[in-house]
This record gives C-alpha cells, sequence and structure tokens, in this order.
C-alpha cells in the first residue's frame, strides 16, 4: 500500500494495482475505486467501515477492502 495523498478527510491510495479514493465523513470511511488522479472511477465502495477513521483505515488498508 502506497499513500500518495492525504488530506485529513480524504487519501488516495495505491494498492495492489489499483488505485483507491478513501473518505471519512466523519461517521463511516468508505474505499471507493479512483483513476490514477485520485478521482473516484465508480460510487460503488469496495470497502471501508462505520466508525472506522480514515487514519484506521490507512494503517491496515488490506483488512477494510471487502472480498468479492
Amino acid at each position: 500500500m502506497r499513500l500518495i495523498s492525504n488530506n485529513g478527510k480524504t487519501a488516495h491510495i495505491y494498492h495492489s494495482g489499483q488505485y483507491y479514493y478513501v473518505s471519512d465523513n466523519g461517521r463511516e470511511t468508505l474505499i471507493f475505486p479512483s483513476n490514477v488522479q485520485g478521482e473516484m472511477a465508480d460510487n460503488i465502495e469496495v470497502g471501508g467501515a462505520i466508525g472506522a477513521t480514515l487514519l484506521e483505515v490507512i494503517g491496515d488498508f488490506a483488512n477494510f477492502l471487502h472480498n468479492f
């Protein structure tokens, strides 16, 4: 996992050949597919959790991804 950017509410992450946009709305942190520029590529979440912070998700990113 490589953290590309983090502004405290959103992050751009590169993990296992894919880019991700991670968003913390204060209640839950969700992971979405993104493009190389860090823009959401799809609005269907691929991971995250209710009650988790952005830093928690970044710190254990692979475990917060859903297994499809």
